[in-house]
């Protein structure tokens, strides 16, 4: 019995290998690697890639995917920050400013506030002033020595 197998019209084809190249290259392939990803060949890759992202289809069906991206992370964020939320409270409530501090660099890390080293936390604060911060005294020097300066702004200066 002969048996007819359907193939699948160009169209078809071309709007697959498009959808394909559309989410490599919202996924964060590089033009050339997308087009390759998507079954066109390593040869005239970089070409198609430049034909791919001309077209209005193609471009808009990126942004798409792009936008559904920033809308799974912002959504990520969001709960990571809840998550959060319960331990800075009970940090607060113990006056535990050394967790409060790293509670809230999270946060500002998962928002993209700070990147890499950058840290909000004091770190290895030397001063020889007298009543200076000593971070070895530990978390209530260090409240202690930000009720002292609050205290002396909050002073009148006497005439």
């Amino acid at each position: 019995m002969n048996e007819i197998t359907s193939t699948p019209s160009i169209d078809t084809e071309l709007k697959s290998r498009h959808e394909a190249f559309a989410r490599a290259y919202a996924a964060g392939a590089g033009g050339a690697g997308a087009a390759r990803s998507a079954g066109y060949g390593p040869a005239g890759a970089a070409q198609r890639a430049s034909e791919l992202l001309r077209r209005d289809d193609v471009a808009a069906r990126i942004a798409e995917l792009n936008g559904e991206t920033a809308a799974a992370d912002r959504e990520e964020r969001r709960e990571l920050i809840t998550k959060l939320e319960p331990v800075f409270e009970s940090a607060l409530e113990a006056a535990d400013i050394d967790a409060v501090l790293q509670v809230v660099e999270l946060q500002a890390r998962i928002r993209g506030f700070i990147s890499g080293g950058a840290t909000i936390r004091p770190r290895g604060f030397r001063s020889s002033a007298p009543g200076a911060y000593d971070p070895s005294a530990g978390h209530m020097a260090f409240l202690d020595h930000l009720d002292e300066i609050a205290a002396r702004k909050a002073k009148p200066e006497a005439a």
